[in-house]
């Protein structure tokens, strides 16, 4: 028996469940702020994924056999494509939930194919879209139980600046693949691998300046010493924000495209990144239009793992969408339960029937081990008194009621 491809899995309806409640949350604040959602295929022409995705980006794209074709590995080459080959009104304010793939090495956490939950502007110079933009993601972490997030923004434009000022711009993509892993293996093992790309002084100075201590002020003034342009677009940014928002000036962002203000949030100060993005201007001019553009990505994978940890630790996990199972006490009232679930139906109260032909103990069994809240019990009684006994599978409380009645209380819980 064959498992799922390598780096990939299945998704059983535990975690299906809670995949679509997050990706229903999340569609609905997107579209408060007015962005519209659009597709792509998920194959694109290697030469569109390769235009900008940088050299290591170019290792994880997962080829076709006739070398022409590779499979998307994030959402926004598309939309940069798309935005290019055609006029939209500006600002273009979009949204895209959809599977990417990159072909690396899995790790606990990590797969080779993942799902996105993008939103951009495209058209906007200034940095009321960047703010807009954290603004959505933090509303998003907010509304999904984490009321801590952390906020951080850094700009390439510093980091490209520093490297001008070191020397190394030849090694810039290096340097910033270096930064990018402090996160993951420690500051010691990346100021060691930065050494042996750009030797013990300029490490040294790089990390002087990074590692700034103290608030924003403090680092802001230290930022715009190699960068005025960068550093007041932070400024700008972080005055317009009305949330917390932190400069990281080790924050890099391993993408290639990235050309200026650049963002990651926590989802708590213990809890690794869920949202990623920033500003990347250059990238539409790669496929025929030049535009200005930002966006931020939240990784439903990582997203759906911290929930699912805090509401099993609640008990609160979904097993179905079930709200109440209409169960015949016998065999020869099942068309009368079915009738019952149809009204349910009508007045959007998810139900289920009987579909095995079991007794009443089986059937409380199936209802138990699923976890549906409510029971509706039918049997001869209640259908000659019209009035049908609905119990609380939680605390084993029964009651009876008509039917208008049943439906009034089902629609309220």
């Amino acid at each position: 028996m064959k498992l799922a491809p390598k780096g990939m899995r299945d998704i059983l309806p535990e975690d299906a469940i809670l995949r679509e409640q997050v990706v229903e949350l999340v569609k609905n604040i997107y579209r408060k702020y007015g962005y519209v959602p659009m597709e792509s295929p998920a194959l694109e022409y290697l030469t569109t994924l390769r235009a900008k995705g940088g050299e290591e980006i170019g290792k994880q794209i997962f080829v076709l056999d006739d070398d022409e074709l590779g499979l998307r590995f994030d959402l926004t080459v598309p939309l940069a494509r798309i935005a290019a080959n055609n006029s939209f009104a500006k600002p273009f304010k979009r949204y895209a939930i959809a599977s990417v793939w990159r072909k690396e090495e899995p790790q606990k956490g990590r797969f080779r194919e993942f799902w996105q939950a993008d939103v951009d502007v495209i058209g906007t110079k200034g940095m009321r879209a960047d703010i807009e933009i954290l603004t959505i993601a933090r509303e998003v972490v907010v509304s999904l139980g984490f009321d801590k997030p952390r906020i951080m923004v850094n700009n390439r434009k510093i980091l490209d600046a520093f490297a001008a000022k070191l020397q190394v711009e030849d090694k810039k993509e290096a340097i910033f693949r270096l930064l990018d892993k402090i996160d993951k293996v420690g500051e010691q093992v990346v100021k060691d691998e930065m050494e042996e790309v750009i030797g013990e002084d300029k490490t040294k100075q790089l990390f002087q300046l990074f590692d700034t201590k103290g608030d924003n002020k403090k680092k802001l003034k230290v930022a715009s010493e190699i960068s005025e342009e960068g550093a007041s677009e932070l400024q700008q940014i972080v005055d317009g924000c009305d949330f917390d928002v932190e400069i990281n000036l080790f924050l890099v962002r391993g993408l290639g495209y990235y050309t200026g203000p650049i963002f990651e949030i926590k989802a708590s100060d213990d809890i690794g990144s869920v949202y990623g993005g920033g500003r990347y201007d250059n990238l539409l001019g790669a496929y025929g239009q030049p535009d200005s553009a930002v966006g931020i990505s939240l990784g439903i994978e990582r997203i759906v793992t911290l929930l699912k940890e805090k509401k099993t630790q609640n008990n609160e996990v979904l097993k179905t969408f079930t709200k109440v199972y209409v169960a015949a006490v016998k065999d020869e009232f099942y068309k009368d339960a079915v009738k019952v679930a149809t009204e349910l139906r009508q007045e959007d109260i998810s139900c289920e029937t009987d579909l095995n032909e079991r007794n009443l103990r089986k059937q409380f069994d199936y209802v138990n081990s699923m976890a549906i809240p409510y029971m509706l019990i039918l049997g001869e009684k209640e259908l000659k008194e019209k009035k049908f006994t609905l119990r609380d599978m939680k605390t084993g409380k029964e009651e009876k009621l008509e039917l208008k009645k049943l439906i009034e209380k089902l629609k309220s819980i």
